[in-house]
């Protein structure tokens, strides 16, 4: 198989928050190794979103330990129908649980953190009053040198180390749960019907990473009963283009969600 980007869409609210949570963890993780100080700040302000529940989310460490109990189950009723695979099943069942205890534990803190933070509080202040670059408490003159020697960085990184690891495994499980379908887009729309009585929580759409580098994307509308793919082509200084020519995807329905 080719080299696949992997796009996740949400079929229900709980997977949603998970996705939200995941992606600003990533991001978060990603601007303190590479030291930027504005995309740590954007990062911490949708994780502290997704964790206190503001700006119309729901918290999301409910959200994260309720699918992590839904995979549980699906492990466990695994290991009636695949008896040779047992012992793996049953330790993957174990590191959910020690996953679910490590973040209660943790979570906590950083939550405290985000509240109590001089910098972020400023910060997110000024995100209120539509100042992105949050000129008017000053930050931009110092917040090189303010946010690469106080530890912000690493603080919270420690505080949201066990949730993150605890998201990057469950999303791991998530999109090798099942197996791929080959598809095709016919002059880049589709259809996918999830089969009935089956509860799909996430739709992950696998497409050859030459495409995405051509500026290739995928939009998805619909709900759990019927899904429209369509397949847009997005050029720098350029209108967003339907795909015209017919074009192979994969896609994989989780029923977990």
């Amino acid at each position: 198989m080719v080299e696949l980007a992997r796009f996740s869409f949400a079929l229900t609210p709980r997977m949603r928050s998970f996705i939200e949570l995941r992606d600003g963890l990533r991001s978060l993780e990603r601007a303190r190794q590479c030291d930027q100080s504005y995309t740590w700040l954007l990062a911490a302000c949708d994780v502290r979103s997704s964790l206190l529940g503001e700006h119309g989310r729901k918290q999301a460490v409910p959200e994260l330990v309720a699918l992590l109990a839904s995979m549980r189950t699906h492990l466990t009723q695994l290991v009636e129908n695949h008896p040779e695979y047992r012992g793996k099943i049953l330790e993957a069942c174990d590191l959910i649980e020690k996953y679910i205890e490590s973040m209660r534990l943790s979570v906590q803190d950083a939550m405290d953190f985000f509240c109590e933070d001089a910098l972020l509080g400023s910060y997110f202040n000024a995100l209120k009053k539509q100042d992105l670059l949050a000129h008017k408490p000053t930050l931009p003159q110092g917040l090189g040198l303010l946010w690469s020697t106080s530890r912000h960085k690493d603080i919270l990184g420690d505080h949201l180390h066990d949730l993150h690891a605890a998201v990057t495994h469950l999303d791991i499980m998530l999109n090798d749960f099942v197996g791929w379908e080959k598809r095709v887009a016919s002059s880049g729309l589709d259809q996918i019907v999830p089969e009935r009585g089956v509860e799909y929580g996430l739709l992950v759409l696998g497409l050859d990473t030459a495409c995405v580098q051509q500026g290739i994307v995928p939009e998805c509308s619909g709900n759990r009963h019927a899904i429209r793919v369509r397949f847009q082509q997005w050029k720098a200084g350029t209108a967003a283009c339907d795909v015209e020519d017919d074009l192979p995807y994969y896609s994989m329905m989780v029923p977990i969600g």
